[in-house]
């Protein structure tokens, strides 16, 4: 059985050394983070960690504010590198190498993420 993912030869660079400037709540499950020069929008499961673990996720009780939680850890962070998975279109965002914000693609109905470069659209996770 084959369990391998592996990362995409995608061109990342343009977010490289941009930061995060406002982590927006759309509704209960969906954000968008914006960058100096650029947006992701998050429709799917997702997480933020470090290396001792995870720091919050979309699935905390009702009784944490998850965006705000968010935004406390990715507030004028910058992004260091960003893994796209094949053949699982999982993305993740690595900040100030030391965070991880990790995007599981968890549904063949909907797009999972969408990534914009400046205005235009750069990556639809499928």
């Amino acid at each position: 059985m084959n369990l391998s993912v592996k990362v995409s030869e995608m061109d990342f660079s343009i977010f490289i050394g941009q930061t995060v400037t406002e982590v927006v709540p759309i509704s209960l499950e969906l954000i968008r983070v914006k960058f100096n020069k650029g947006n992701l929008n998050v429709e799917c499961s997702w997480r933020l960690r470090n290396a001792k673990g995870i720091l919050v996720g979309i699935s905390e009780g009702k009784e944490s504010d998850v965006f705000k939680i968010l935004e406390s850890y990715l507030l004028a962070k910058e992004i260091t590198n960003i893994y796209h998975l094949e053949p699982t279109e999982d993305l993740i965002i690595e900040f100030d190498k030391e965070l991880y914000l990790d995007l599981f693609a968890d549904s063949t109905s909907f797009e999972q993420y969408q990534l914009y470069g400046g205005d235009s659209l750069f990556l639809i996770g499928k």
